[in-house]
């Protein structure tokens, strides 16, 4: 349990800055990869870590997302052959979807594939992923720009004052925030 959340908030401001700064990076070397790879997952752990805290609004951690989903092709993923995107997904039919915030975060906490997708060359536009569950049946690709979007509102809110009460099964249930 996080007691006090502004170290996280400040670095959670930090990584998006970091991740936004990468979107007009034109030279890439393998330390860029990782820096920006290292920097995203954290990201997304930080935000997982301050929402089961209650430092997040659960609005901000379950938004919707717009993200591309592409079917497995029915072969096993593994180690051996997950950088093989085209043989493993559909990745000519993608289905545009949107999944909540939280969904997003889970998989790449867990991902088994985890890679940049560029529109131009040397120009870094999204990632793709998915956990180590869901490698079978789907690939995401999420936009940088949205998750960008995502995670700034979770950056920018720091909830000093909160008014929770018990639901009808006893669980705490997050009533006012400021």
């Amino acid at each position: 349990m996080i007691s006090e959340s502004q170290y996280w908030i400040s670095d959670l401001k930090k990584n998006v800055e970091f991740i936004h700064s990468k979107l007009d990076q034109s030279v890439w070397r393998e330390a860029s990869f990782g820096a920006l790879e290292k920097r995203i997952m954290l990201s997304c752990y930080i935000v997982r870590k301050l929402f089961e805290s209650n430092k997040v609004i659960p609005d901000n951690f379950n938004a919707p997302v717009a993200l591309y989903a592409y079917k497995g092709n029915g072969k096993a993923v593994d180690f051996l052959n997950s950088h093989r995107i085209d043989e493993l997904y559909k990745t000519h039919a993608p289905e545009v979807t949107t999944k909540p915030f939280s969904f997003i975060i889970n998989q790449i906490i867990h991902s088994f594939v985890f890679a940049f997708v560029f529109d131009a060359p040397n120009q870094v536009s999204g990632i793709i992923f998915n956990s180590d569950r869901s490698k079978k049946d789907s690939l995401f690709l999420l936009k940088l720009k949205d998750l960008i979007n995502a995670l700034s509102p979770i950056a920018q809110c720091y909830i000093g004052k909160a008014v929770f009460q018990r639901n009808e099964s006893g669980e705490m249930v997050l009533v006012h925030a400021e």
